[in-house]
């Protein structure tokens, strides 16, 4: 799982911003456009141009030298799942390696410090790669652990590493925090049972475009239901109305009836 999520991590197109987005007219959002002077494009909220790829990337989050490609709306769910699998192995190393770390150390006190066993250079050198490789492993866990906290923390909010740095680490509420669960399922797609896989299958895409997205404003929410509210009623006629028109079309009807007989 650790090297599925690697590689898809690696692989997976971060996001681009659509051909001709925000060029043509009628719109439904009448916002300020930004614009990119790199890529010649208009770019979406949270969109962002990485010098390193030198592109646009929907939703950016940053770029991740390791996996030498950017995380963005589509791959950011893989980027998370490889902080867990990561973090997983570390902790299973730590337990798994616990005794054997011990044991070097105690062997290495009997031999060179109580000189209770002799001393043999071979198991020296063996004690301490093992004891170094522990330690290592240790370092790598626990930096492991806030990092994959700090992102943790940035899904549930619907926050993103850029826009905590524009804010310089002050607490604020995201514009875009719209539930802890609705903003995680906005990253690991509504199907639970494929959260821990790093693929999609159609039901596991992270929910929405990447484009446009939902705020807690409540002249937004507003906005949303009343535009959803007239859609359903221009695609929907009552009864008691559409017997209205047709008694408003009939006189119509009868008078033009008329007007043709008396010609």
């Amino acid at each position: 799982m650790l090297v599925w999520s690697f590689v898809q991590s690696m692989t997976m197109d971060p996001g681009q911003v659509p051909v001709f987005w925000g060029f043509h007219l009628g719109d439904p959002e009448n916002k300020r456009r930004r614009y990119c002077l790199m890529c010649n494009i208009f770019k979406p909220e949270r969109c962002h141009h990485c010098s390193s790829c030198n592109r646009c990337v929907l939703n950016m989050d940053h770029h991740c030298p390791w996996i030498n490609n950017c995380i963005g709306f589509w791959n950011r769910k893989f980027f998370i799942l490889l902080l867990i699998y990561v973090l997983i192995v570390t902790y299973f190393v730590a337990i798994t390696m616990a005794y054997a770390w011990l044991d070097s150390i105690q062997w290495s006190l009997d031999a060179y410090y109580f000189s209770s066993k002799p001393k043999d250079q071979r198991l020296l050198i063996m004690n301490i790669v093992v004891q170094v490789a522990y330690m290592l492993n240790g370092i790598v866990g626990i930096l492991m652990t806030m990092f994959l906290r700090f992102h943790i923390n940035l899904a549930l909010s619907n926050k993103t590493t850029i826009e905590n740095l524009e804010m310089k680490g002050r607490p604020y509420q995201s514009l875009y925090d719209i539930s802890a669960t609705k903003n995680w399922e906005q990253i690991f797609g509504g199907n639970r049972w494929l959260w821990p896989f790093p693929v999609f299958c159609g039901s596991g895409k992270p929910l929405g475009d990447g484009i446009y997205w939902p705020t807690n404003r409540q002249d937004d929410a507003e906005r949303n239901q009343n535009s959803a509210g007239s859609r359903r009623q221009q695609s929907v006629v009552s009864p008691h109305r559409s017997q209205q028109n047709s008694q408003q079309r009939a006189p119509n009807q009868n008078f033009g009836a008329q007007g043709s007989g008396s010609k």
